[in-house]
């Protein structure tokens, strides 16, 4: 469980993130966490509010709600699984020696702090922490929901006049705890339908004689919304999928694209940026497949196997030659990373290409 001084450094430090958000259902969604069964994060704002998502990963999800009124509280939110908490549906399940163990992470931290407990509209209950110092003055809701910790942090802002926060402002932190849905993500039982009649830059490994299967880390395009990217200042951290950047210098283009840090590039894609790294787009691993090679299976080269140059026009092989290649190895070796896989309408592996690139 995070500790809330980290969490409030970390609110300072991070509230300039910024990430990919889409909206559903009138909600925003903030990320996927995938540990104890797989939950979408969505939630309604408060008017004026929106989320920068700081950091989604399976085991987390943290975000920041900014408002547009520089004056206007400050929240954070964290979403995190802790096996302590395996078999806890709701914090309402908690014994009391288990409350008030977790009273003392509190306590250790500020023996000041007051703790009162409530509820969300729905009846969950929350632990609340009102903390008091002459650096900071903010409140912390706490509560579980299937294992996951939900840690909720409200601050004034630090250019509001008045530091205390008020009863209404309290309220509207409940309201949002209310208001945050975890929907199961609809991952299907069959992660194969996901590239079903598709091509994709596929990273092709660990070939199996045994079982005549290869791994393929499937990749695709993960985009930046546009409001998101043209929000962008010096100082914010670009955050998109698992790749993130400090933002020292930000130049926008005669074309639209934005400059960032000589080497990143946002490119605009008909209202959606394209993140490219030293003139090559940024890619991430959607699924992980192992599949059988068919005999039918094409293979297209674009390089020398001998040298490892492009070839000026590819050549084409078998199934089996494709094999014989993989375990043969060749000059520096048969790299397979960033080659073209493309799959039949029932997600089988049909074709590879394979293309040069710097890195292949």
């Amino acid at each position: 469980m995070k500790k809330i001084i980290a969490l409030i450094v970390s609110l300072i430090m991070l509230a300039g993130a910024a990430s990919v958000l889409a909206e559903a259902e009138g909600k925003v969604t903030i990320g996927t966490i995938s540990i104890n069964g797989a939950f979408t994060l969505q939630c309604g704002l408060p008017e004026g509010y929106h989320p920068v998502p700081t950091s989604v990963t399976p085991e987390q999800v943290t975000a920041a709600i900014r408002s547009d009124d520089p004056l206007a509280p400050v929240m954070y939110l964290s979403v995190a699984y802790d096996e302590k908490y395996y078999d806890v549906d709701r914090m309402n399940d908690l014994t009391p020696e288990e409350l008030t163990q977790l009273e003392e992470t509190y306590i250790e931290e500020d023996p000041e702090v007051e703790i009162t407990y409530g509820e969300t509209g729905y009846g969950t209950q929350l632990l609340i922490a009102r903390h008091e110092t002459e650096e900071l003055d903010f409140i912390a809701f706490f509560s579980i929901y299937k294992g996951y910790c939900v840690e909720f942090v409200l601050a004034p802002s630090e250019q509001a006049e008045d530091r205390n926060l008020t009863e209404e402002q309290l309220r509207l932190s409940i309201d949002f705890l209310t208001d945050l849905d975890f929907i199961p993500a609809n991952i299907p039982a069959d992660p194969k339908t996901l590239v079903a009649d598709g091509k994709y830059v596929t990273n092709i490994s660990d070939y199996d004689p045994e079982t005549n299967t290869v791994k393929l880390d499937v990749r695709h395009t993960v985009v930046l919304d546009k409001a998101i990217a043209e929000a962008l200042r010096p100082g914010d951290t670009l955050i998109v999928g698992q790749f993130s950047e400090k933002i020292e210098t930000l130049e926008h283009d005669e074309d639209g694209a934005l400059r960032i840090n000589e080497y990143i590039t946002l490119e605009n894609y008909g209202g959606e940026y394209h993140v490219y790294l030293d003139d090559y787009e940024y890619l991430e691993t959607f699924v992980t497949l192992t599949q059988e090679i068919p005999e039918n299976l094409t293979f297209s080269d674009g390089i020398d196997p001998e040298n490892g140059e492009p070839l000026d026009t590819p050549t084409e092989h078998t199934a089996q030659e494709f094999i014989a290649m993989l375990t043969a190895g060749g000059y520096p070796d048969f790299a397979t990373d960033n080659a073209y896989a493309a799959f039949d309408e029932n997600g089988d592996l049909i074709a590879v290409e394979r293309f040069y690139t710097p890195w292949q």
